[in-house]
């Protein structure tokens, strides 16, 4: 049965191999979306609605897997260049719209001041998603306008969306999730029309082959040669939490017919994060379930196969930090607030290029690194052995968040959040890209998008920024990347004028 084995793999032994369950579905439903010039505007109640609803799972605790043992070395790599500080950045930013691009009075009653935003491309026609707003551009970003995922798939939309597009089917998919289900939709990004006829599926825990009724959240895509993956994390009313995954042929869908579907599903590993760059085999990872801060676990399922298989490794030893458990991205002085204080070490970025797997989690700051920083670790694509490791990491503040894919040069672009500040300079939270080998970090990013103010309090009063960024192979050019990312403008969250004003970028 599906996310039951024996013991788990030795680093080094042989991998452990799962057998995994199937299901099958009709043909999904269809819907076309209104667009129009300016985003929904949520009522007081709604938002409340929305942010009640935005609250995970307080699975957060560290009851997943053993601490691991204090970092015992220096930072590994040189520390990212001091923002404002260079002239020349290893990423160029060669177009950055701000959505919506003509500045909204009024902005903060359509979106979340946390984000979550995500996006791809066809060429100029550009989907952005984010919470709570579905965006659409058919002209490189000139302009924007929008779609409405409050009422586009029924009633109960939460919150978390995560897109991406398909070149080989010429459909854009998009996961949605809402109060007692998931919605996986896709439409032809094509032409004027583009992003407007949707077919889409309702997707609950039972497609995962868990109990009717099980939470799903923080949901994740990527789309292989032959299928598109989902995953998400799973909290029963009784008994262990954990991530699984469903296998969708992407064919069928892009033509709303019925399927046939794979699934798998575990207790023992917590956040799987799908690997960018994946083509015949699915490739994905997580920190989060063996010895937290010094391991990390490998998994690989070829789509000809009903089974998959993982691989321990041992990692060089960072901070795991799990929500507001001492980690602190504000400034030294207290005045850009503690951004990252709800947010945990969950393994954030992937990327597979040039036979190297690579994943990325935010870690916290201890005597090497004075602020959370970002660790970096690559494995053998064909062995699964344990390359090394790189830290983003900075004297002069936090950089958090980060999301990976690679280029058709070989090359690995990020997009992240920094933030926090020393002495009398403050860095309130904003965005960057970066350009990196394979295997290596360069640690002149572009600092593209600088925050105005602070974020606001979530759940318990904990300031939070995440969960999460987007960054994508841009296949319109292959060697470029298009990015979301977002920051508050106009002052303090809560204060009058200011909202978080989300970006998309396309670099190089």
């Amino acid at each position: 049965m599906a996310g039951t084995l024996s013991a788990p793999a030795a680093s080094g032994a042989a991998p452990a191999r799962i057998s995994t369950q199937s299901g099958a579905v009709a043909a999904g439903a269809r819907v076309t979306a209104a667009v129009s010039d300016q985003p929904r505007s949520y009522t007081t109640g709604q938002i409340a609605e929305l942010t009640a609803r935005k609250q995970e799972k307080d699975s957060h605790t560290g009851n997943l897997g053993k601490q691991g043992p204090e970092p015992r070395h220096g930072a590994l790599g040189q520390q990212m260049a001091v923002p404002g500080g260079i002239s020349t950045a290893s990423a160029s930013v060669l177009r950055d719209s701000a959505i919506p691009a003509s500045g909204l009075s009024g902005g903060s009653s359509f979106s979340s001041f946390t984000q979550e935003p995500s996006t791809d491309a066809n060429g100029g026609n550009i989907f952005q998603v984010g919470n709570w707003y579905a965006t659409r551009s058919t002209n490189n970003g000139a302009s924007w306008n929008f779609l409405d995922p409050f009422t586009l798939f029924g009633s109960g939309f939460c919150c978390d969306q995560v897109t991406q597009y398909d070149a080989a089917t010429g459909r854009q998919f998009w996961l949605l999730q809402y109060n007692n289900r998931l919605v996986l939709a896709n439409a032809s990004a094509a032409g004027a029309g583009a992003f407007t006829s949707w077919c889409y599926w309702n997707i609950d825990a039972t497609w995962f082959g868990l109990a009717a009724g099980t939470t799903l959240d923080y949901n994740d895509i990527t789309i292989g040669n032959n299928n598109v993956f989902i995953s998400t994390n799973f909290f029963p009313a009784t008994g262990p939490q954990g991530s699984a995954i469903v296998r969708l042929p992407k064919v069928p869908m892009s033509t709303c017919s019925g399927f046939s579907y794979s699934r798998l599903s575990r207790t023992d590993s917590f956040t799987f994060k799908l690997v960018p760059g994946s083509t015949d085999t699915l490739f994905w990872g997580s920190n989060w379930g063996q010895t937290n801060g010094s391991s990390f676990r490998i998994y690989a399922w070829a789509d000809s196969s009903g089974s998959y298989s993982f691989w321990d490794r041992t990692v060089a030893s960072y901070g795991f930090y799990t929500r507001n458990s001492g980690q602190n991205c504000g400034s030294t002085d207290g005045v850009v607030k503690n951004w990252c204080q709800f947010a945990d070490s969950r393994t954030l970025g992937a990327y597979r290029v040039g036979g190297v797997l690579g994943f990325s989690f935010s870690a916290k700051q201890d005597a090497s690194h004075p602020f959370p920083y970002t660790r970096i670790v690559w494995f053998n694509e064909s062995t699964k052995a344990y390359i090394g490791a790189g830290d983003q990491w900075a004297t002069w503040g936090a950089i958090q968040f980060m999301s990976m894919a690679p280029n058709s040069l070989g090359r690995v672009g990020t997009t992240f959040a920094w933030g926090g500040g020393t002495g009398t300079t403050h860095y309130y939270p904003g965005g960057a890209v970066n350009n990196s080998p394979a295997s290596a970090i360069d640690t002149s990013p572009n600092y593209y998008l600088w925050g105005s103010g602070n974020t606001c309090t979530s759940t318990g009063g904990l300031y939070r920024w995440g969960d999460y960024l987007t960054v994508r192979t841009y296949k319109a050019n292959p060697a470029q990347w298009v990015a979301a990312g977002y920051a508050m403008t106009g002052g303090n969250c809560g204060a009058a004028g200011a909202w978080p004003q989300p970006h998309n970028v396309l670099f190089s």
